[in-house]
């Protein structure tokens, strides 16, 4: 997927559009984020939305709603390398101006770097966690600092596995579109022409939620 300048990132959106993967990993992601939602300091009759708060909102409130946000970002970018940790064949669809070897490259490229990446952060959130475990394992109520890094942890785990596979064990296949050329050509464009051009790509390349990840990582 063309993203910033002359870069490329990997993007995949899954049949059912799931953000997490099944069994005890997935409820470890649910429960985490179910943690982080602030708690509604309004009304109950007034119409509420998970993740968001209001002005009058503590800035504890606050910090979790972000932690919240961010963190179902987090989930919704790793995916495709979960994806991948099951997979023996897969493809991969190119802009058409851009051309199927170097293409191949450009895959390798961004799974060795994703692979290095997951390395590095799954030793990082991995003492996060060690550390704040016991060091806040006597405050009241659950530990949230200490289940947002153990999630992390587990998810930058299972996307090194999948980087991993994907560089190494998955057979490739390839395919060009135009549809991906214009969408470099769409990220050219001022933001309001943007964002409508892009939900239109979006659209006829039945991926629901391109624009809004092309806004967040390449605008």
């Amino acid at each position: 997927m063309p993203a910033r300048g002359t870069a490329y990132e990997l993007y995949y959106e899954p049949p059912d559009h799931a953000s997490a993967p099944p069994g005890r990993t997935g409820r470890l992601f649910q429960r985490v984020q179910q943690l982080l939602l602030p708690v509604p300091r309004v009304a109950q009759s007034q119409p509420s939305h998970a993740g968001e708060v209001t002005d009058t909102a503590s800035w504890t409130d606050r910090a979790r709603a972000a932690a919240g946000r961010r963190l179902a970002e987090w989930l919704a970018e790793q995916r495709l390398l979960w994806a991948l940790r099951h997979q023996r064949e897969a493809t991969f669809v190119f802009p058409d101006d851009l051309g199927g070897e170097r293409a191949h490259a450009v895959v390798n490229d961004i799974l060795r770097r994703d692979r290095e990446r997951h390395r590095v952060w799954l030793i990082v959130d991995g003492i996060a966690t060690a550390v704040f475990g016991p060091l806040l394992f006597f405050l009241p109520g659950p530990n949230l600092v200490s289940w947002y890094f153990a999630a992390k942890t587990v998810g930058h785990w299972l996307a090194f596995q999948g980087a991993r596979r994907g560089g190494e064990r998955v057979r490739w296949s390839s395919r060009s579109s135009r549809s991906l050329a214009a969408v470099r050509e769409a990220l050219a464009l001022r933001p309001a022409e943007r964002q409508r051009r892009l939900s239109e790509l979006g659209a006829e390349l039945r991926l629901a939620h391109l624009a809004v990840f092309l806004q967040r990582t390449a605008c």
